[in-house]
């Protein structure tokens, strides 16, 4: 009799106080989720410039405000792409002038000294040598953009991927979220490297490769840095390839499993918990719900940071590229084919540089996209 009496007073102390303590719950769950977000919103901002917080800003995109991804609209990223090149390409058409200038002069230094070959010879080794001189400042500046580009997106990444892979990985999608964390952050170790010790003297090389050739067409190298484009580009999508078919398949197969898991743990709660399993079933439907919408928002933030980190510096070289562009048609029309040789390897030069940030942030995107893609359908 003593033991039902005790039960009984155990079970109406259980049933009294349980409102209270979900009442308690339900009244500070604003408040943490809140500290949640905002913990999630000053990681993010720690891998970023001041820069870059202020453009994310000024649309008015955060964490706890992913409706606002929907006002983006393209007109405004156009117009914005148009304000940076018109102010990029500013110091380019000047060091485009004094290409022409140089030109020109070349022109009728020539037209004067026709005729004698040794002198045309010399006058167009001088046409060269001024056009390297007069564009070297220009290239050390667009390769110094692409490194710190590459530098800058690295710092951002690592704050940004254990925040987007760990809520990930809260909302169920196990192995999606371990596959995605090591992949990128592999990545992010060789970009660096490639940024720091690799890519400058790569592009410095191929630079005086491309002058001595241009200076002695003997040496055949006159279209070495076209060949290495190639090359790169082609190795390039190679590995974008192979990483985001493994990334899909290791995506999709991890997101079949944790499906099934996350099935399972809902199915024993609602049978073997008795009285509130459907609740408990229930709720952890709701955690799931509001982890993929912070995923959600997360990721988009993450991409959306990412192109305004390389905005800038991808939309400069591509100034420098149109001028060094323009540059080569005049030498060309002026007739002086090795200086727009030259100018022509120049601007393959650049194209490596580009393609390999571009390259760098097409695989993030894709990456990232898969990994919320593969989530969603997990049920998360």
């Amino acid at each position: 009799m003593k033991r039902i009496t005790a039960l009984l007073l155990v079970l109406v102390l259980s049933v009294i106080s349980a409102p209270l303590s979900f009442a308690s719950e339900n009244k500070d769950e604003p408040q943490d989720f809140q500290k949640i977000i905002s913990d999630i919103q000053k990681k993010l901002d720690s891998g970023t410039s001041k820069d870059v917080r202020k453009q994310l800003s000024s649309t008015g995109l955060s964490v706890d405000k992913p409706e606002k991804l929907g006002e983006i609209k393209p007109k405004n990223i156009i117009e914005s792409g148009i304000s940076i090149f018109t102010d990029a390409i500013k110091a380019p058409l000047v060091t485009l002038g004094k290409l022409i200038a140089v030109a020109l002069l070349c022109v009728i230094i020539g037209s004067v000294s026709s005729g004698k070959d040794q002198l045309s010879g010399i006058l167009e080794l001088v046409c060269l040598v001024c056009t390297v001189v007069l564009i070297t400042d220009t290239l050390t500046k667009s390769f110094a953009a692409i490194k710190d580009s590459i530098q800058s997106i690295n710092s951002y990444l690592i704050a940004y991927l254990p925040v987007f892979s760990g809520i990930t990985l809260a909302g169920g999608n196990v192995i999606g979220s371990n596959g995605y964390l090591g992949i990128m952050l592999m990545v992010c170790e060789i970009m660096g490297l490639i940024a720091s010790k690799v890519l400058l003297p790569f592009l410095s090389v191929l630079l005086a490769i491309t002058l001595v050739s241009c200076i002695n067409p003997r040496l055949r190298f006159s279209d070495f840095a076209g060949s290495v484009k190639k090359i790169i580009t082609v190795g390039l999508g190679l590995i974008m390839t192979v990483f985001t078919g493994l990334m899909t398949i290791q995506g999709i197969a991890g997101a079949s499993v944790d499906n099934v898991s996350s099935k399972a743990i809902r199915f024993a709660a609602s049978s073997f918990i008795p009285i509130i399993g459907s609740s408990v079933s229930e709720a952890y439907s709701s955690v799931k719900g509001s982890l993929g919408v912070i995923r959600t928002s997360v990721g988009s933030i993450g991409i959306i940071v990412l192109f305004i980190i390389i905005l800038r510096p991808l939309i400069s070289v591509i100034a420098v590229k149109f001028v060094i562009f323009l540059a080569k048609c005049v030498n060309e029309i002026f007739g002086q084919p090795r200086t727009a040789e030259l100018l022509k390897s120049i601007n393959s030069v650049l194209s490596i540089a580009m393609s390999i940030l571009i390259a760098y942030a097409i695989f993030f995107t894709v990456a990232t996209s898969i990994l919320m893609l593969t989530a969603f359908n997990a049920g998360g």
